[in-house]
């Protein structure tokens, strides 16, 4: 049972690095992209020129964050603060989307039930991965 649990964990931070990464590449090297990425978050944009160069510092942010996501995947036990750095990022992007909901609304269009929706799926991923890095942990002090 203990290599399941560690596997799992890497499945999940190889996802999460994996969809930084396309999303980072995306907005630096494929501006057509950007299109596609705001449907997925349900947003309504005006593509200003302004707006499509700050979003690639963002994506340039995004990945360090998959590249720190590959490294936490390839050696899970030993990457905690890296874990646990996704799980403060994910749940604090979920709480600006409830903070900030009336303006997200506002500004792209995102309406209430998806921007809840949005919220509640970076709460899962965040609580998954506490999920797994305790029970990894536990079962490797165990073994």
């Amino acid at each position: 049972m203990t290599g399941t649990y560690v596997r799992a964990l890497s499945g999940v931070l190889w996802f999460v690095s994996a969809s930084h990464f396309v999303i980072g590449a995306g907005v630096n090297l494929v501006p057509a992209s950007l299109p596609f990425f705001a449907t997925l978050y349900g947003a309504e944009v005006r593509w200003t020129p302004e707006l499509t160069y700050i979003l690639k510092p963002l994506g340039a942010f995004m990945l360090a964050l998959a590249l720190m996501g590959a490294a936490a995947a390839r050696r899970p036990l030993h990457c905690r603060p890296v874990i646990y750095g996704f799980v403060a990022l994910f749940v604090m992007r979920s709480l600006q989307r409830f903070a900030f909901s009336q303006e997200i609304a506002d500004v792209f269009g995102i309406g209430a039930g998806r921007n809840i929706l949005n919220a509640v799926f970076f709460l899962i991923l965040a609580g998954i991965l506490v999920i797994l890095d305790r029970a990894a942990h536990q079962s490797e002090a165990t073994a």
